[in-house]
């Protein structure tokens, strides 16, 4: 049985990897599909994707809004953990679609004859700045509100102390 969760892409013609978008996701789709004109390509995104500082359904508008380019293009998009994203979407199923989706650290990507093995997390050097503005906004949120659902896992964020690598060996 394999403990690594691997990726095959027989269909890609092209790898591309690219980080720090930061959240554009349209912008990314954008380039891709549309300025490049890419085709049968996987981009994968190593880190710093965006992930957590806005609610799920945000990211499920990114996909929504952007299938039917990539499906013409057939092109895929794989997002790998970095510092600046939650962690709990990278389980390989919280934000699974057929051609966006976030995998585990040390997954295992095959395509176009090669094998990547693609380990997530950073560790932030503005990680205190981050951590003190969320804590601000916080309890500037807890003034006007009662909602217990701020603790949620996939709840907007701007830190994540489990944001580290993780050694696997």
């Amino acid at each position: 049985m394999n403990k690594y969760h691997t990726y095959d892409f027989p269909d890609c013609k092209c790898l591309v990897v690219c980080g720090d978008i930061h959240g554009d996701f349209n912008l990314l789709v954008n380039k891709v599909c549309v300025q490049y004109q890419m085709k049968d390509t996987l981009v994968i995104v190593a880190g710093d994707c965006g992930f957590g500082f806005e609610s799920k359904g945000y990211y499920e508008n990114i996909v929504k809004r952007n299938t039917k380019r990539v499906n013409e293009s057939n092109n895929w998009f794989l997002f790998i953990r970095g510092n600046h994203d939650n962690p709990a979407y990278f389980d390989g199923k919280t934000f699974w679609h057929k051609r966006f989706t976030c995998i585990p650290d040390y997954s295992v990507v095959k395509v176009n004859g090669h094998t990547i093995l693609c380990v997530g997390g950073a560790i932030s050097v503005d990680r205190l700045s981050r951590i003190d503005a969320w804590e601000h906004n916080q309890r500037k949120a807890h003034r006007y509100s009662h909602n217990s659902s701020d603790n949620e896992l996939l709840s907007p964020n701007y830190y994540w102390k489990d944001e580290a690598p993780v050694f696997n060996n």
